[in-house]
């Protein structure tokens, strides 16, 4: 599911009213704007060593001397939920319709019909009704469905340690491919690359790792965020994790564990297994005398759920990457250019540019320091 997403490039592309609500619910929340103080936007996440333990969890779709892919995406455990509702609506109405068509015109054709007049007329609801549903599915209902059928089947992040280049694929409806430095990262989980002690897991609920491109760092009018990998139970896994990432695309990988590489062909065990994140989350958080009952509660759940998710994968298609992305790093290959403002259409340029005022950091803790801005 790319909801998360595309509100995040739905927010970078607003318009003027878009804009007053963000920064009227910012002043509300008591946040300055840009949602990242100075000292952490500046900070360098990529040299500090914020676990003991690096561990992969993944999923992986990659992992070489050269580079190495992860999956992204925000809400990949509520997956299936906006297929189910599509595949109701095509499958349900539209059926319904086209049944009611066919049903009618035979007896109109073949047998004598009981009332003519009544029959041609419920024959034109039949057809009016088939004919709207189709339209407003089309024309309204697929900005809601493209978040998990008929686009990517799945998002993913490529970490290139030859170019020290990170590439993400996305949808162009939430942004598009980009290609950024990895000395400009920024990692949510580490508070200014640093391990964060006492850190709140959420009440057992989790998070994915988030990672960070600020505009202080790379020029871009608008701020790239991405979540990448599975939800985690704690907050140290989020750690672990993050330091297996840094230490490979800093040290490489002979001192790391490898990761089992998960395959991006749609299989049905794959809804199971990223359902199961929400389960356990909930699982944790109940008491002991109601697992029972939450486990029997939702297992027709995870079954439907699950054979949706399938479908939202068989629905999808998998692109290949830029061939410039997939030589990087190669002896004479080019090094793929960086994501620049210029590379997007003259309309969405100047909404990029009217919503960089957002991004910018707190200018008073800005001038007591010699960082400056990546050029």
């Amino acid at each position: 599911m790319y909801l998360v997403e595309w509100l995040f490039w739905r927010d970078a592309t607003g318009d003027e009213n878009m804009r007053k609500d963000t920064r009227a619910f910012d002043k509300k929340m008591g946040n300055k704007g840009g949602g990242y103080p100075a000292s952490l936007v500046k900070a360098d996440y990529t040299r500090s060593t914020v676990s003991r333990n690096p561990r992969p969890f993944g999923p992986y779709y990659a992992y070489n001397e050269r580079f190495m892919e992860i999956r992204a995406g925000f809400m990949e455990n509520y997956r299936g939920v906006i297929t189910a509702f599509t595949l109701l609506i095509l499958i349900g109405c539209i059926g319904f319709a086209i049944y009611g068509v066919f049903d009618i015109a035979d007896s109109l054709l073949n047998k004598n019909p009981y009332n003519y007049v009544e029959e041609c007329v419920a024959l034109v609801l039949f057809l009016l009704t088939g004919g709207g549903v189709t339209y407003l599915t089309i024309r309204y209902g697929r900005y809601l469905s493209r978040l998990e059928v008929f686009t990517l089947r799945h998002m993913r992040v490529r970490f290139n340690r030859v170019t020290r280049q990170v590439y993400i694929q996305r949808p162009a409806y939430c942004g598009g491919n980009v290609t950024l430095r990895w000395d400009d990262i920024i990692c949510a989980v580490a508070e200014g690359g640093e391990a964060a002690a006492n850190k709140n897991d959420l009440d057992g609920m989790g998070m994915p790792n988030l990672l960070i491109w600020h505009p202080y760092k790379t020029n871009l009018p608008y701020c790239v965020q991405i979540a990448i990998g599975r939800k985690m139970a704690t907050h140290q896994d989020l750690l672990d994790e993050w330091e297996f990432i840094r230490r490979y695309m800093e040290e490489g990988p002979a001192n790391l564990p490898v990761p089992r590489k998960a395959s991006l062909l749609p299989l049905p065990w794959h809804g199971f297994s990223a359902h199961m994140e929400t389960v356990g989350s909930l699982y944790r958080l109940t008491p002991g005398i109601m697992k029972l009952p939450l486990v029997l509660f939702l297992t027709p759940v995870m079954i439907f759920l699950g054979m949706a998710y399938w479908a939202s994968e068989l629905l999808c298609w998998q692109p290949r990457w830029p061939k410039v992305i997939r030589q990087a790093g190669l002896p004479g290959m080019p090094l793929p250019p960086l994501t620049q403002l210029t590379d997007y259409p003259p309309d969405i340029q100047q909404k990029l540019r009217d919503n960089a005022s957002y991004w910018d950091i707190d200018k008073e803790s800005s001038v007591s320091t010699d960082v400056e801005p990546a050029k």
